[in-house]
């Protein structure tokens, strides 16, 4: 089975953005909020590194227990994570690396509906 949820990058830094104003009363620019996203820390204090990195890791359970509603059980299915999202997982979630498949390209699910989308042109004799 297939979804989509609105659980993405974007939805991460909008989670951390609000956590940082809660428990710290800063607004921190959403650059770096998105360096730590993608690449796990950044040169800010450690106790906005501390805000951050709880934030995103609580987002991705979030997106866990979305998933299990959708009865994903890991040891009977693998888990194939799609686009720029899937560096907030690789760098704050906890999985079993064997059984979740990361495509980290960016433009990987533009180019899924490109594909579907030509499937269906070609179906249908060159009309979308």
């Amino acid at each position: 089975k297939c979804f989509t949820e609105k659980y993405g990058t974007h939805q991460c830094v909008l989670a951390v953005r609000e956590a940082l104003l809660k428990e710290l009363g800063t607004v921190v620019d959403d650059l770096v909020i998105e360096q730590v996203i993608r690449t796990g820390t950044a040169d800010i204090g450690d106790k906005y590194l501390a805000v951050i990195r709880k934030a995103a890791g609580d987002y991705i359970k979030e997106i866990f227990r979305k998933l299990r509603e959708r009865e994903y059980n890991p040891e009977l299915m693998r888990l194939y994570v799609v686009g720029g999202g899937s560096c907030i997982l690789k760098n704050f979630g906890s999985y079993d690396k064997d059984r979740v498949i990361i495509n980290d390209d960016i433009c990987a699910t533009a180019k899924g509906y490109e594909l579907l989308a030509e499937q269906k042109r070609s179906r249908k004799g060159g009309i979308v």
